[in-house]
């Protein structure tokens, strides 16, 4: 992926191999454990992230795991993610010593080539909206500012609910699964397709894929991660809800789904639920609110390459990992 020199070092890009992870996961340490303390004014050590996690990002894409070197010490990792035609890169990590040289640069222009390669129209990502150096970095990429990205929490507890309509999508029909995530992701965008995303969570045990029927068609799906840094972690994560659009009562949908999550989220032991969304007005933040969601904080969704809408009001998606 050719060379660049730092001093007189040189730094080579290559694919991440199985070998790398711990090195990878030392990296991603640092690198958030250093932003925090410039973002906070405290000394805070980041958890590392999970190895389960970035197996499966690696199974999922191989060439889009990349690792940044010199003279055989990883000093950086980005990661690529395609979801149907829809692209992103994330988390991109350099060590603190390492920054402000190029790097972060060429990782980054490797993951956009890399996700234009593989058919991608649409090419973004999100970062924090408040880190000015985040952003100055992606909009000198040539990256367009786009919605906001809110960060919402919710302590779990133990609710009635009514879950006869929601089931598990499991290992037994994963062609059925992913053709369940693919119509529902391209309801909301042509260009969008979880499916891959939906896979990689039932084959790797990250998780729970779970989707609302009426009368045998599919009205919506819920993409969500139990499994988070470490099996102590506290939380969990919804990654994604889809409603078709032409469903009749979003609202009843996307309800009924997330209570599923939370009813798992409390089974696996979880006593926090997390989620990243664009709200296209102001319904969606008061349905999370309802929810007993609390507000923690904001990203920004950027884009370089394409256009992207989404259709429907009461969707969960982020392209943050």
């Amino acid at each position: 992926m050719g060379v660049l020199m730092r001093k007189e070092k040189e730094v080579r890009l290559r694919p991440m191999s199985a070998d790398d992870i711990e090195e990878v996961r030392e990296v991603g340490q640092i690198a958030w454990s250093d932003l925090a303390m410039h973002d906070t004014g405290k000394r805070f050590k980041y958890p590392k992230r999970s190895e389960r996690i970035i197996n499966a990002y690696m199974t999922a894409d191989p060439e889009g795991c990349l690792v940044a070197e010199v003279e055989r010490k990883i000093v950086g990792s980005a990661f690529c993610h395609t979801w149907g035609q829809v692209g992103w890169t994330g988390p991109l990590e350099v060590l603190p010593s390492y920054q402000d040289h190029g790097i972060g640069k060429r990782l980054l222009n490797s993951c956009e080539a890399h996700l234009l390669k593989r058919g991608c129209t649409v090419v973004g990502l999100e970062t924090m909206s408040h880190m000015a150096k985040n952003l100055h970095f992606y909009l000198s990429s040539g990256y367009r500012t786009g919605p906001i990205t809110l960060i919402m929490e919710k302590i779990v507890r133990r609710e009635e609910a009514d879950l006869s309509s929601v089931r598990e999508l499991t290992a037994d029909d994963l062609v059925r699964s992913a053709e369940i995530v693919s119509r529902l992701s391209r309801s909301i965008d042509p260009q969008l397709d979880y499916a891959s995303e939906a896979v990689s969570i039932i084959r790797n045990g990250l998780g729970n894929v779970f989707v609302l029927e009426v009368g045998g068609t599919p009205q919506g799906c819920a993409l969500l991660h139990t499994y988070q840094r470490g099996e102590e972690a506290p939380y969990s994560s919804v990654k994604a809800v889809l409603i078709d659009p032409r469903v009749p009562d979003p609202r009843r949908t996307f309800d009924h789904l997330m209570d599923m999550c939370e009813t798992r989220s409390l089974e696996e032991g979880k006593t926090k639920l997390l989620t990243r969304f664009s709200p296209p007005d102001a319904r969606m933040y008061g349905v999370m609110m309802a929810r007993h969601y609390s507000l923690k904080g904001a990203n920004v969704r950027m884009v370089k390459f394409g256009d992207y809408r989404e259709s429907g009001w009461c969707n969960i998606t982020s392209w943050a990992g």
